[in-house]
């Protein structure tokens, strides 16, 4: 089993203000350092108050695209978008909509060969003030030590972080707790696990500072 190690990914604290409409409980798209993040308003905060949230430093060979629904696409719902060039099928998630920017995997794009690529939910922007609390172990990156702020999950069913595993798997190829061979195009979004910690965040205690 790998070592947490909370140094292990660099975090940034940028400070967001909740846009008018966005009530405690409810997210918001934000670009933080050219960085397309999910933003979560927790308990007790809404339209005006300033949260004050991290994202980790993405590591350089961490490559998504970032695709905006097209405006007749809803939840769960295929439609097609040119990614470098190539033309792909993409899913859109559950949590977005039309006009909402996805990320989408560049590596399983690039191996689609025009079929479905993986798409992925923005990562989730952790209220500073979280990683100092008692956080379930299951919301936890066995690599970084931290939450998780793109849950992913491999065959056997592990979930790690996703920047931290790719970054990890450069130069390994092997899950870091089972030793197993195991490539980045072979990660899906744990999606259960995301929405437990977006719950966490949003009807838990309140882990931010309001302005």
């Amino acid at each position: 089993m790998v070592q947490p190690n909370r140094q292990a990914s660099m975090m940034q604290t940028f400070a967001v203000q909740v846009p008018a409409g966005v009530r405690s409980g409810e997210q918001f798209q934000a670009s933080l350092d050219g960085q397309l993040t999910m933003v979560i308003v927790p308990n007790g905060s809404g339209p005006g108050s300033t949260l004050h949230v991290q994202i980790p430093v993405r590591p350089s060979r961490v490559q998504k695209y970032a695709v905006t629904i097209p405006q007749n696409i809803q939840p769960g719902q295929r439609f097609q978008a040119s990614l470098g060039g190539q033309l792909v099928w993409l899913v859109c998630p559950r949590n977005l909509g039309p006009g909402k920017q996805m990320l989408v995997d560049a590596d399983s794009a690039n191996e689609s060969n025009g079929g479905t690529a993986k798409t992925w939910p923005p990562p989730i922007a952790v209220p500073a003030e979280i990683e100092d609390g008692e956080i379930p172990e299951y919301f936890i990156c066995p690599i970084t030590g931290c939450i998780m702020r793109q849950p992913a999950m491999t065959p056997e069913g592990v979930t790690y972080d996703y920047d931290a595993l790719v970054e990890w798997l450069a130069t390994k190829q092997t899950d870091p707790s089972t030793n197993l061979p195991l490539k980045a195009d072979q990660l899906c979004p744990n999606r259960t696990v995301r929405s437990m910690i977006e719950d966490f965040i949003a009807k838990g205690p309140n882990f931010l500072f309001a302005k």
